[in-house]
């Protein structure tokens, strides 16, 4: 059975301008649109092929400026994708699972002709398939932690005690009070 992506692209009438489609050898595990750099982008992942990174989305009138995720097909199927701002520049990064058990994270870049290159900043073998990976502030510390499912259970991965002050750091830098605070009489900051 052949597998698909189509893209179809209509006006505020509702009549369909153009679509386009993308081909793929197997079913598609996991989707996340996002926007990086202020490019509207798409990731997809195959969970017989690569992960795809899709660009210039709404400029683009086709799915020609794509990219594979480097080593992507190294570490069986891929089975879920997040995004995430892991280092702090307010830029999401790519989260990719993988039924070999690896956690891939990957960093976009804008290259000086505008087209996106994606590059590998991370990899940890978590010993069993990667089924779902989500983000969530779970120690309510004002921090998200990255929250695997695995076959052997649940990973929850913190962020560095360091590079979360340096976080938290830069915010109370550029912090500039607006209002009063209720339990003082004098502006805070």
């Amino acid at each position: 059975k052949q597998w698909y992506q189509r893209r179809v692209r209509g006006d505020r009438d509702g009549r369909r301008v153009w679509s386009d489609t993308y081909d793929w050898e197997g079913p598609i595990s996991s989707l996340r649109f996002l926007s990086v750099h202020r490019v509207l982008c798409l990731v997809a992942a195959c969970t017989v092929e690569q992960v795809v990174l899709f660009t210039h989305l709404a400029e683009s009138r086709d799915l020609s400026q794509r990219s594979v995720l480097p080593d992507s097909t190294l570490y069986d199927s891929p089975t879920c994708l997040q995004l995430m701002d892991i280092d702090y520049d307010k830029e999401p990064e790519i989260l990719v699972g993988t039924y070999g058990s690896m956690l891939l994270v990957y960093k976009l870049y804008l290259t000086v002709d505008g087209a996106m290159k994606p590059v590998r900043k991370y990899i940890r073998n978590y010993n069993s398939p990667i089924f779902n990976i989500c983000y969530s502030d779970i120690t309510q510390d004002g921090l998200f932690e990255i929250i695997l499912l695995s076959y052997n259970g649940l990973h929850i991965l913190q962020r560095c005690l360091k590079t979360a002050a340096g976080y938290i750091g830069r915010i109370l830098r550029d912090y500039t009070p607006t209002e009063t605070c209720p339990f003082f009489s004098e502006h805070y900051g």
